[in-house]
């Protein structure tokens, strides 16, 4: 219900009020002077001014925030979802789907979110409603944010604009900058060595992070140890 009332393009104060509505079976039988409502619930009714709804729906300010644990849709029709944490998942379909969520993020292109869907879901026939396209799209903000909170090292704020990235240079477009990171972590996972590469791909997504983030770290040790006087 909640993915299916953002995807109408709804505030996130309206998304709120229509939930207490629909859970609390309440029901808005006028519109009143004084920015009041007539609200019935069963067979009571009640006046409640616009200020005590607001109160009322601040318990509810989580639906417009980020899960502290990756949830997700278990299904579309007769497709299953990968994990939500995405453990014993191949680094490779997390590297596909993570260039595919930062292109939306730069592009806005639901066709994005669409070609997610058909990985997440295994399934090229699969076929998201926008409630689901919007599902998706949390699932991966609470899974980014979840990775972020475990590998702090390898999670680090992206450098200000103008300045140089993690590969050192400043790149033209987006997709230069996807395609560039992730042959850098491929590259930081097999140390140059392409014959390891297929091995590395099909890894378990958890286990080349642990590692990339135990490389950031010692990466960010040295930096340090060669700054001292």
């Amino acid at each position: 219900m909640v993915y299916g009332l953002f995807a109408r393009d709804l505030s996130a104060a309206e998304v709120k009020s229509l939930c207490l509505m629909k859970w609390n079976h309440l029901k808005v039988l006028a519109t009143l002077p004084s920015h009041r409502f007539l609200i019935k619930r069963g067979k009571e009714q009640v006046v409640l001014k616009v200020r005590q709804i607001q109160q009322a729906t601040s318990v509810l300010d989580y639906l417009d925030s980020l899960a502290p644990m990756p949830i997700r849709i278990s299904r579309i029709g007769k497709h299953r979802a990968l994990p939500a944490d995405f453990e014993k998942v191949p680094f490779e379909q997390y590297l596909y789907v993570d260039n595919l969520f930062q292109g939306y993020l730069n592009t806005q292109q639901d066709e994005l979110l669409l070609q997610m869907a058909q990985i997440l879901y295994g399934s090229d026939h699969v076929k998201p409603s926008k409630a689901h396209l919007v599902g998706i799209f949390y699932w991966m903000a609470s899974l980014k944010q979840y990775f972020a909170s475990l590998f702090t090292n390898f999670y680090k704020p992206a450098p200000a604009k103008g300045e140089a990235n993690l590969l050192g240079s400043s790149q033209p477009d987006i997709y230069s900058q996807l395609r560039d990171s992730t042959n850098a972590m491929i590259r930081a996972l097999t140390g140059g060595d392409i014959t390891k590469e297929e091995r590395i791909l099909k890894m378990d997504t958890w286990r080349a992070l642990t590692e990339l983030d135990a490389k950031a770290k010692e990466a960010e040790e040295l930096r340090k140890a060669y700054k001292k006087p």
